[in-house]
């Protein structure tokens, strides 16, 4: 049976990529870190880590693993929120999300938030907004700060593939290139053929998929998106992804503030996965 206390084991090591590093982060031993991911890898009957030179990386079944490892990190936090801090109707909970990521996985948002009946009230932004300066309480993006005294939780992942107009009689000669917080995608990647420089580039899905649908262009989109529009296909029939992951960044200093906790609690709630209610069932 799966249990929190061999499943944040195999948080520590997707997040610190070595056996040492993730102990330090538990405050265990080399020994107890290996001991319980064996553990958890033979209840489950599957290969959850790689190793590859000094780093691990997770497997297809890992990352779900750790996807929903995450998620009952998050809400094992939100339950140690003092009861006698709750927040008002004149709260306000800053959140500072991605477009792409808010356009692919935040569609349940005000649902999410109606059916929880909460109160306060929400700032979502795509704007990159400080964390240090408290300019925003949480942030999600596809990158991770290299520096500074932040909590960092890997909350899921992309895939993202190569999509042409449904319609396209002959492939496209030219590429259109969407803003992916400075990670970006080149036809090369995916063997096309095409110039170094896009035709075109553009900040968010929606926009891009329509100019695709109206131009001849390929262009590189989330799956999970782009298969769910009838205008858009893949450009291969090999169906090649490369993914991206989704970090939750707060500040370390601001860890038991109500107002954290409740963006904390958002977002998780807005990123339920089909895996992580897999793993669960």
């Amino acid at each position: 049976m799966i249990n929190w206390d061999d499943l944040k084991y195999c948080l520590a090591l997707d997040r610190h990529g070595s056996m040492v590093n993730a102990a330090k982060s538990v405050r265990a031993n080399v020994a107890t870190v290996s001991r319980r991911i064996e553990h958890i890898t033979n209840d489950i009957g599957e290969t959850l880590f790689i190793r590859h030179g000094q780093e691990w990386k997770t497997t297809g079944v890992g990352v779900e693993l750790v996807e929903l490892a995450t998620e009952i990190e998050a809400r094992l936090n939100a339950l140690e929120l003092v009861h006698n801090e709750p927040l008002s109707d004149q709260s306000v909970i800053r959140l500072s999300v991605s477009l792409t990521i808010m356009q692919t996985f935040m569609k349940n948002f005000s649902a999410y938030r109606a059916e929880q009946n909460q109160l306060f009230n929400v700032d979502l932004t795509i704007h990159d907004r400080s964390l240090a300066y408290s300019e925003t309480d949480v942030a999600v993006r596809y990158t991770r700060p290299e520096q500074g005294n932040y909590i960092c939780a890997k909350i899921g992942g992309v895939e993202i593939g190569p999509y042409i107009s449904a319609t396209s009689e002959a492939f496209p000669k030219d590429w259109l290139e969407i803003d992916y917080d400075g990670l970006n995608f080149h036809p090369k990647n995916f063997g096309f053929t095409m110039p170094d420089i896009p035709k075109l580039r553009i900040e968010g899905l929606n926009l891009a998929a329509q100019s695709l649908t109206e131009g001849n262009f390929l262009g590189f989109f989330p799956t999970k998106f782009a298969d769910q529009i009838p205008a858009l296909r893949r450009a291969d029939n090999v169906g090649k992804t490369e993914r991206l992951d989704i970090w939750m960044v707060y500040h370390q200093t601001r860890k038991l503030d109500p107002l954290v906790r409740a963006a904390v609690e958002i977002i998780m709630g807005s990123f339920h996965t089909n895996s992580c209610k897999e793993l669960t069932a």
